[in-house]
């Protein structure tokens, strides 16, 4: 009897640990108008400024930028160091690799650089990808290797990524 009370006792710890595990929906936004959905914790803290949005939760950082000045993807990936440099300065290409996001070609760039708020080196690693309409461009970072730490989350929520209607 009290096997059945503890198993009964574990499988509700489960659910109630998988509900604080549900995803939420966020749009970023592109000129002011709906751009791209993504799934994020639903414990992510997300704030928006100009045309950045910054997801953090426990473990997780990633910002997401609207690129206005690009229309496509390839457009974009030159000024990549620029855009990021309110998080990451002096990034240096390393190593680009094809990615699809919300259905069209991406680009997932590696490389170095230093952490914009101590100047750390480190790496990080950008994601620039289109709705279709709009271009944007996704990033992690942190100190010596930490950007590919952070990977799977840049990536899992890339995959979530679809246009906003």
């Amino acid at each position: 009897m009290h096997i059945r009370h503890f198993l009964l006792a574990l499988a509700l710890a489960a659910l109630s640990v998988s509900a604080f595990a549900e995803d939420k929906e966020i749009t970023v936004s592109s000129g002011g108008k709906a751009g791209i959905k993504l799934s994020v914790p639903s414990d992510a803290k997300v704030t928006t400024k100009g045309e950045k949005t910054s997801i953090e939760a426990k473990k997780l950082w990633i910002y997401v930028w609207h690129v206005p000045s690009a229309k496509t993807v390839a457009d974009a990936v030159p000024h990549v160091a620029d855009l990021i440099k309110s998080e990451f300065t002096g990034f240096t290409l390393a190593d680009t690799k094809p990615l699809t996001v919300a259905g069209h070609p991406a680009k997932h760039l590696f490389g170095k650089g230093a952490e914009a708020d101590d100047g750390d080196p480190g790496s990080a690693e950008v994601v620039v990808f289109t709705d279709g309409k709009a271009v944007f461009a996704a990033c992690v970072h942190g100190e010596k290797d930490e950007a590919a730490k952070e990977r799977p989350d840049l990536l899992k929520l890339l995959k979530s990524a679809k246009a906003a209607e």
